[in-house]
């Protein structure tokens, strides 16, 4: 009942692009709705009316699933290249492995945690470092550069981290998170 598309074509688009939550909340409680709704990627389906608290406490349990996910995905893959968390280890899609300083890690792994999502250097600063920084500070764009260079991402021309001026840095790749190394 959205204006344009239904939900389930939004759920649709939702899940093509992203690995973001979906609760579904309709007036429809037909059986076969739901049944087609979670067949399209929803985590989660709630008809009106609703008790506030169940909406509540289903929201908090799709965020622990996702966590939880996140948190057991100790392997990473985006663009070929598979990043091993527990390993600190970065392979390339030619199969070589690149060594990453602690801080061209910590960066990378923040934007695997966040890909597709613009992060400005306030969050980054604080994902990093656990501090703000200073106006003139342009250790951020450093450490991108350095990433950029061992990503092989043109700077001239990046496909994987994108620059977006006035806002701070896109992780523009489809991310997989795989539970184990293989």
């Amino acid at each position: 009942m959205l204006p344009g598309d239904d939900g389930l074509a939004l759920c649709r688009q939702l899940r093509a692009a992203s690995d973001i939550p979906v609760i579904m909340l309709t007036a429809l409680d037909d059986t076969e709705e739901r049944i087609v709704g979670l067949e399209m990627g929803a985590d989660d389906y709630l008809s009106k009316p609703f008790n506030p608290r169940e909406l509540l406490a289903r929201i908090k349990g799709v965020l622990r699933r996702v966590r939880g996910e996140a948190g057991s995905a100790r392997v990473v893959r985006f663009e070929g290249w598979t990043l091993n968390r527990d390993a600190h280890h970065l392979v390339s899609p030619e199969g070589v492995v690149v060594n990453l300083s602690s801080g061209e890690y910590r960066l990378l792994d923040a934007f695997l945690s966040h890909p597709n999502r613009v992060l400005n250097r306030d969050q980054l600063m604080e994902i990093l470092q656990g501090r703000d920084w200073g106006p003139f500070d342009r250790s951020i764009d450093v450490q991108v550069s350095r990433l950029r260079k061992r990503l092989q991402d043109d700077p001239h021309n990046p496909a994987l981290i994108k620059t977006i001026r006035g806002e701070g840095y896109l992780f523009a790749a489809r991310v997989a998170r795989v539970a184990s190394w293989d």
